[in-house]
C-alpha cells in the first residue's frame, strides 16, 4: 500500500534538528490581490487564488489529484500573516484538461508552480509542501536553487521503498486489509473514473486520511471541514502510483540552497526518523517534531503550526 505521505492510492502493491540559521529577510514581492485567477501560460490555463495578507507563500499543489481548495483548507490558519497562494494542477478545478498522461506528473506540477511564480512577478518565493507535495519540493527545491527563497516540507520524505510499505502494513493491519478489499472493488471494469473517484473520496476522507493522525476522533471532523470543496481524481492517483512505485531523492538533498524547515508528525504513519533526513541532507536546516500530530499537523495543532512557520519566515 503507498501510504498518503507519498501519495495516498488505492492500489496495494506489497501486501501479501539540526539547529537553524536566524530568519533572513523574507521577500514579500508584489503586493497580491486577494481571489480567483487565471493564469494563461504557453497555451494552458493554470487556475489560483490568493488569500490572506503580508509575504507571498507559493503552496506546491499534489500530483496524485487533489484541487487547490484541499490545499487551502491545511494552510488557511497561515493567511492571519501570509499571503497564500494555491492552484490546481492539471485535469482539475478551473486548470486546463489533461491531453497526456504527462499533464499529471511530479514534472508538470512543478512546471506549472515556476510557471506561475513568473506570472506573479516574484523573482524568488517561499514555498510550501504537503506531502506528497513536500516530496516533490525536494526537487523543485533542487533544480531550481535560484527561484526559492524559503521552503517548507510538511509532512515529506525523501525516500520510500519495500521497507516502507511493509512498515506500514505491520503497523495498520486492518487499514491495509481494508484497502485490499477497496482494491479489489475498484478492479470492477463496470465503473466509471467518476464513480470511482467518488468511492475514492469516502474511503480517503472517512478512513484513511483520520487514520494516520494522532487522535482520529478529534481529526476526523477537521479533515471533512478542511477538504469539504476539494476535488480528489481517481486517474491522478492511479497515474502517481505508477510512476513512482519507488524512489531515493536524498542526493538531491545537499543541492538545495534555501532556507529550510522540515515538519514532522510524531504519531505520523511515516516515522520522524524518516523525515528528518531530509533535515538532515539540506545545510542548515531546521527540524520541528509536532508532538500531537499524525500526517496532518496544519489540522491536529494549527496554532502551533502556524507560529512555527511565521517564526521561521519572520513575520509578526
Amino acid at each position: 500500500m503507498r501510504p498518503i505521505w507519498i501519495i495516498p492510492v488505492t492500489v496495494i502493491t506489497l501486501l501479501i534538528g539540526c539547529a537553524g540559521n536566524e530568519p533572513s529577510e523574507t521577500p514579500s514581492g508584489p503586493e497580491l490581490a486577494n481571489g480567483a485567477f487565471d493564469a494563461v501560460v504557453d497555451g494552458r490555463t493554470i487556475h489560483y487564488e490568493v488569500h490572506g495578507t503580508g509575504p507571498v507563500v507559493l503552496a506546491l499543489t499534489n500530483s496524485w489529484g487533489l484541487s487547490l481548495d484541499g490545499l487551502r483548507g491545511l494552510f488557511k490558519p497561515l493567511e492571519a500573516k501570509l499571503t497564500v497562494v494555491t492552484f490546481d494542477p492539471r485535469g482539475m478545478g478551473g486548470s486546463s484538461p489533461v491531453t497526456e498522461d504527462a499533464d499529471m506528473s511530479l514534472a508538470a506540477v512543478r512546471e506549472d508552480f515556476d510557471a506561475l511564480r513568473r506570472h506573479l512577478g516574484l523573482d524568488r518565493v517561499n514555498a510550501i509542501g504537503w506531502s506528497n507535495g513536500a516530496t516533490n519540493l525536494i526537487l523543485l527545491a533542487s533544480e531550481r536553487p535560484d527561484t526559492i527563497s524559503s521552503a517548507i516540507f510538511v509532512h515529506g520524505a525523501a525516500s520510500f521503498g519495500p521497507a516502507d510499505m511493509a512498515a506500514f502494513a505491520q503497523h495498520y493491519p486492518e487499514l491495509a486489509q481494508h484497502y485490499v478489499a477497496f482494491q479489489q472493488e475498484m478492479a470492477d471494469p463496470s465503473l466509471t473514473d467518476d464513480e470511482r473517484t467518488s468511492r475514492m473520496r469516502e474511503v480517503w476522507l472517512g478512513e484513511y486520511f483520520p487514520a494516520i493522525t494522532a487522535d482520529p476522533e478529534t481529526a476526523a471532523p477537521r479533515i471533512q471541514a478542511a477538504f469539504a470543496d476539494a476535488q480528489l481524481s481517481w486517474p491522478h492517483a492511479q497515474f502517481a502510483t505508477r510512476e513512482s512505485p519507488a524512489f531515493d531523492y536524498t542526493d538531491r538533498l545537499g543541492a538545495i540552497t534555501a532556507r529550510s524547515l522540515v515538519i514532522a508528525g510524531a504519531h505520523d504513519s511515516l516515522p520522524p526518523e524518516r523525515v528528518r533526513i531530509i533535515a538532515d541532507g539540506i545545510p542548515d536546516a531546521e527540524f520541528e517534531l509536532f508532538a500531537s500530530s499524525g500526517h496532518f499537523a496544519p489540522l491536529e495543532e494549527p496554532d502551533a503550526f502556524a507560529a512555527s512557520v511565521f517564526a521561521f519566515l519572520g513575520v509578526e
